[in-house]
């Protein structure tokens, strides 16, 4: 079920990737695509450690938006988390839906 809405946050236009992290394990070595995402896997473990340090609760979404794009992500069970890179022209609406279809199946 995760890689049928993997496949769709894709397709929405200006997405230009969506891919499931781990925030709990350590990053492995490789080429761009795992240096991007054990850099966005400490971003979502870091956001996750400052909501429990504040008393928040547990992490949800976040968005975080930048001057090209933005960067999209939901807590997942077991330490996991999806996390979507889009452009700036893309619908952050439809993204966060589909995020949280995925959190909801999971």
């Amino acid at each position: 079920m995760e890689d049928q809405t993997l496949i769709t946050l894709r397709r929405i236009a200006g997405v230009s990737d969506a891919f499931i992290v781990d925030r709990n394990s350590a990053p492995s070595e490789g080429g761009t695509a795992e240096a991007q995402a054990a850099l966005l896997s400490a971003v979502v473990a870091a956001l996750a450690q400052a909501t429990d340090d504040l008393a928040l609760g547990q992490l949800g979404e976040t968005i975080i938006e930048a001057e090209r794009g933005s960067i999209v992500t939901g807590a997942l069970p077991n330490g996991r988390a999806v996390v979507v890179l889009a452009d700036a022209k893309a619908n952050l609406g439809m993204i966060r839906m589909e995020v949280r279809k995925l959190r909801r199946q999971s």
